[in-house]
């Protein structure tokens, strides 16, 4: 079972550093059926990072309008979301106290922490099996998920 933050799923649709190591993983984690999570907050940031890509010129009309398409279809179909509730709302205070994390980092890292947690105390969460990796090219927030003993993928840091 895998977590991404956007960082780390923007690869799967641009071309980056780590975007064939994110298409491997996805593709291996869809052969095992074990589940793709992502925060709701990752609808708006995979939104924003196109929108922004389009502005800047490095995407054209129609490569935009094709990679929101691509993702909206990911995002009914193959991710599951993580709902932005009280009970991941509770994880923030202390994660932004013990590290230096930017908003939309911890949500997504309270996240990841509620979805292991639902995991262990057997939530019933399908298509959810397995151990959690926590996807992120954001260094910081590598750490952070690492302290928090997740097991961190790091695309770019993939041969």
């Amino acid at each position: 079972m895998i977590y991404l933050d956007s960082c780390a799923l923007v690869k799967y649709y641009l071309r980056e550093d780590g975007s064939r190591a994110v298409q491997a993983k996805l593709q291996e984690e869809s052969k095992h059926q074990s589940g793709i999570f992502m925060s709701v907050v990752g609808y708006a940031e995979m939104m924003a990072i196109f929108a922004r890509r389009w502005r800047e010129k490095l995407l054209q009309d129609k490569q935009r309008e094709v990679l929101q398409d691509q993702f909206q279809d990911d995002w009914l179909f193959h991710i599951d979301h993580v709902e932005l509730t009280v009970v991941v709302l509770g994880f923030i205070p202390d994660l932004v106290k013990r590290y230096p994390l930017k908003g939309s980092d911890a949500i997504h890292l309270a996240s990841a922490l509620w979805l292991r947690d639902a995991v262990r105390l057997g939530k019933r969460l399908e298509p959810a099996r397995g151990s959690l990796t926590f996807a992120t090219s954001d260094k910081q927030l590598a750490r952070a998920a690492e302290y928090e003993q997740l097991e961190v993928f790091d695309p770019e840091d993939t041969p």
